[in-house]
């Protein structure tokens, strides 16, 4: 044993020591009853498969020894391996793969999987992640550091493989993955089968040999994916030319059928933003970044009904008193994140009357209000998967 495994044990024991409890001694070994049979002679072992075992079992040391800690692992496991496949009872057999589950225990108790570091936050608490992010720039992907305590400090564990799987929902994921000279892991999530759920991909240590399966025990990290808040906010404004509506008679028929999706409505007048109401309806995510929204919210509804034209009924050179509006109404649903367009539905064209130019846009308004109404519940099924589309 060289300094390297000595300094693993030794730190092993000095974590066994302090947390276990003394335990009393059970006395002499009782005598068998009378008339019990005695235990049939143990199998005899091969000396070459005895040699051969022995042999692994001694490099995997080796290997931990020399730093070459996932190497030496493999070696041991290897040794497990073909124990279970020879399913051979002789004592000098079982010690062997008793002796070798010993080391692998004294390993485990050494090694830590943590999580990458993008992963902690200033108090180096571990965060949860969007599931809205998959498959874009902004996604973390789970990624884990495996290290190896001496006793003196922390050693990287390079080459070993890290299982990655869902324990929670479902997607698209590399499942193994080998740690890199650094001793990190980092799997690619590219897909989840169902973003508006929370989702869970653990990590785990599991070396396979020859069909053999080794598992480190409590080795594992798990990461967390959530759905974003189901808070939406609505902006709302209605014009004639420069001419604003104060109170949008639209806004009412909008969050009336919106009230039909599970979410928490806000609303926003959009005369309060001036021209940049023009640049979020745009979805110009530096605009939308500058709204101060209430906190958590992840989508909004903008909604432009906009009176374009006001015209006076006109016959044969003769004016009557009463005037024809045309109105366009559209309703967008854009992610706040990064200002995409969900859902963009419009009615055109909405004709209005009335006895003056004002009377007319005001019908105009409420015209188009109705025919936005009815439009939204027409693509209500459309609107509720905009609102939890996955990212791509």
């Amino acid at each position: 044993m060289n300094a390297f495994h000595a300094l693993l044990w030794g730190a092993v024991m000095s974590l066994y020591l302090t947390g276990c409890a003394s335990v009393p001694d059970s006395g002499p070994a009782k005598p068998a009853p009378a008339g019990a049979q005695k235990p049939a002679a143990a199998a005899q072992a091969d000396p070459g498969l005895v040699e051969r075992l022995k042999g692994s079992y001694e490099t995997g040391l080796k290997k931990i020894d020399q730093g070459a800690v996932s190497e030496g692992i493999f070696q041991l496991v290897s040794v497990l391996a073909e124990i279970e496949s020879l399913k051979n009872s002789a004592m000098e057999i079982r010690g062997i793969g008793e002796q070798t589950e010993a080391e692998l225990g004294a390993i485990r108790s050494a090694l830590a999987l943590d999580a990458g570091l993008e992963w902690l936050d200033a108090n180096k608490n571990q965060i949860s992640a969007s599931t809205l992010d998959i498959g874009t720039p902004a996604a973390l992907n789970p990624s884990v550091i495996l290290t190896l305590n001496i006793g003196t400090g922390k050693v990287l564990v390079s080459g070993a493989p890290v299982l990655f799987e869902f324990v929670k929902g479902n997607g698209l994921a590399a499942s193994i993955v080998t740690t890199n000279e650094y001793g990190q892991a980092n799997c690619s999530l590219s897909r989840l089968e169902n973003p508006n759920a929370e989702n869970i991909v653990k990590a785990s240590l599991i070396y396979r040999v020859k069909g053999y399966t080794y598992r480190f025990s409590g080795i594992e990290k798990e990461f967390l994916y959530i759905p974003p808040s189901r808070k939406a906010t609505i902006l709302v404004l209605e014009k004639a030319a420069t001419d604003v509506s104060a109170d949008p008679v639209i806004l009412d028929k909008v969050f009336n059928r919106l009230k039909a999706v599970a979410f928490d409505f806000s609303q926003y007048n959009g005369v309060l933003l001036g021209e940049e109401f023009m640049r979020v309806f745009g979805g110009d995510p530096a605009a939308i970044k500058k709204l101060a929204l209430e906190k958590g919210v992840s989508y909004l509804v903008l909604v432009l009904n906009d009176c374009y034209l006001v015209k006076q009924l006109e016959l044969e050179g003769k004016k009557y008193n009463i005037f024809k509006s045309q109105t366009t109404a559209t309703t967008r649903i854009i992610r706040v994140s990064d200002g995409k367009i969900l859902y963009s539905g419009s009615v055109q064209g909405v004709t209005g009357q009335g006895g003056s130019l004002d009377k007319a846009v005001i019908d105009g308004y409420r015209q188009a209000a109705e025919a936005m109404s009815a439009k939204l519940s027409e693509d209500l099924p459309q609107i509720k998967n905009a609102f939890f589309a996955a990212a791509h």
